[in-house]
């Protein structure tokens, strides 16, 4: 059992890493409400599956490509996020405001779970780092399990978990904010969300180029 608790603190740094998703959760709480931000926070994890089952099962040819076309990969991301992001500012500016109701900002009644759950599986996909995050995962722990299949699995499965749980709490604090924030504070989140990921996009692009 003991072997496994290193995935925990793995598990909240992975919440609280500074990042598109941290943001876009904490702004989707926010702005559509904690089951939105949840189903995107599901799509997030959905995608973390996909890395892991990718840098799995092709770490050593993976990490030869990125090691041979690290720059490719990252502009690959960074034109991705700036992308996504910049698309999403564009949508953002040109809405008109609202008009504001006693309890403070509006929310969106029925948004789109569906739609919430691709939201945080495109956000957390595009985005590179994420990959290159899971290999050295692999890396480092696959060996101490003496690449133990079973042992490997439920380490990532403590990770997720972990994760997922820290968010829930990230996303219930985040909502009670709502009643105290004006629509018109609402829309300068976004902006500033959205902008941080072109930020976080720009920053690969220009390591890609160097």
């Amino acid at each position: 059992m003991s072997d496994f608790l290193p995935a925990i603190p793995i598990g909240i740094l992975l919440s609280f890493t500074i990042g598109p998703v941290f943001f876009t959760v904490l702004e989707t709480s926010i702005t559509r409400g904690v089951k939105a931000a949840v189903f995107v926070d599901i799509g997030v994890v959905l995608s973390d599956i996909v890395f892991f089952v990718i840098a799995f099962f092709s770490t050593n040819s993976l990490l030869n490509s990125i090691k041979e076309n690290s720059n490719s990969w990252y502009l690959l991301g960074g034109v991705l996020l700036v992308a996504y992001a910049g698309v999403s500012l564009i949508k953002i500016i040109q809405e008109k405001n609202k008009i504001e109701n006693k309890e403070g900002a509006q929310i969106e009644n029925s948004p789109n779970l569906l739609k919430m759950v691709v939201k945080g599986f495109l956000l957390n996909i595009i985005n590179v780092v994420v990959l290159f995050y899971w290999v050295g995962i692999i890396l480092y722990f696959g060996p101490q399990f003496e690449k133990d299949e079973t042992k490997i699995h439920l380490f990532f499965i403590v990770i997720i978990v972990t994760y997922f749980t820290i968010d829930l709490g990230k996303i219930y604090l985040a909502q009670q904010l709502k009643k105290k924030l004006t629509d018109l504070v609402i829309k300068t989140i976004k902006i500033v969300v959205n902008t941080f990921i072109v930020i976080c996009g720009l920053f690969l692009i220009f390591k890609g180029l160097l």
